[in-house]
């Protein structure tokens, strides 16, 4: 699973996003890797939009979910719930997962 705040770069934040989207191309590879060994596995990338975690309230960015809108865990657990309930002939390769409103 990784983030969408993981795919934007900054001066001081540049190697996480980089890490990030190269899990998301491990993903890819690794999906077709068993699709050609005809191993019936699905692996999905999932990247959620800014989620409410207690992660916020351990660093300065304490009032972040005040400014700006989030999901909700229950959100993020669903969609990954419907990539799982998908029948067998149904890959879900990417699963992006924003709220309305997020930048």
């Amino acid at each position: 699973m990784k983030g969408l705040s993981d795919s934007v770069g900054s001066n001081s934040y540049n190697l996480y996003p980089a890490c990030k989207h190269a899990s998301v191309a491990i993903t890819h590879s690794v999906r077709r890797e068993l699709s050609q060994a005809k191993i019936a596995i699905k692996i999905t990338s999932i990247s959620p939009g800014l989620v409410k975690t207690n992660i916020a309230s351990k660093t300065n960015l304490k009032n972040l979910f005040d400014e700006i809108p989030a999901l909700e865990p229950e959100d993020v657990a669903d969609a990954v719930l419907y990539a799982l309930g998908t029948p067998p002939h149904v890959q879900i390769s990417e699963l992006t997962i924003q709220r309305t409103g997020e930048p």
